[in-house]
């Protein structure tokens, strides 16, 4: 999905919507990261999250990917070019480095793939991970009846509004361990309609 047509108000209709829940889920595992070198950041939006990684960890350097050129645009100002590379392209595409990072972030962005794309997403970025790599995932879950039905508006509210094609969530997990993943911790808000996890290769 492309989120130029709403890059602009993001930050607002996420607080509108859900509070500091999903700021509060990626930010949640921050202080395991201090050891981090190079990063992959996939799926930041506005880069509130590449900030605080580079703020919290002043030797670390990212590349950050994103389709939506405002998004990229609001990182760039948010966490500046000193030791990120920014990219426009699509995930499922872009050429990533094999054996390369020992973090990888995924905040709310594996919700936008149908279940062949997410297997071949994270088939291709578990390529370009190093032994040992940490991969941070922040995510919805819709154990009950209530959360069916939120992540169901969400889903329809991108749909309308950047062309989301994909229609529901795609446990991720299983996903994972197939290429070679862990998870180590996890924590969950608002009742478990959000998650953190810690995943370790």
């Amino acid at each position: 999905m492309n989120c130029d047509a709403i890059a602009p108000h993001y930050w607002w209709i996420e607080r509108l919507g859900m509070g500091r829940a999903l700021e509060r889920r990626r930010r949640w595992f921050l202080p395991e990261l201090g050891n981090s070198r190079r990063a992959l950041v996939l799926g930041d939006g506005d880069g509130r999250f590449l900030r605080e990684l580079l703020r919290r960890n002043p030797t670390v350097r990212a590349d950050y990917v994103d389709l939506s050129g405002r998004m990229l645009e609001l990182a760039r100002q948010k966490a500046g070019t000193e030791r990120v590379d920014y990219q426009r392209g699509d995930a499922l595409s872009v050429e990533f480095p094999r054996d390369t990072y020992d973090l990888i972030t995924t905040h709310f962005f594996f919700d936008c793939f149908s279940a062949n794309d997410l297997d071949t997403l994270i088939g291709r970025v578990a390529d370009a991970a190093k032994p040992g790599a940490q991969w941070i995932v922040s995510e919805f879950r819709t154990g009950n009846v209530l959360a069916r039905l939120l992540v169901s508006g969400l889903y329809l509210f991108f749909r309308v509004t950047t062309g989301l094609k994909a229609r529901r969530l795609v446990d991720h997990r299983p996903i994972l361990r197939a290429h070679g993943f862990r998870l180590r911790d996890e924590r969950h808000s608002r009742g478990a309609l959000v998650v953190s996890e810690l995943w370790e290769r």
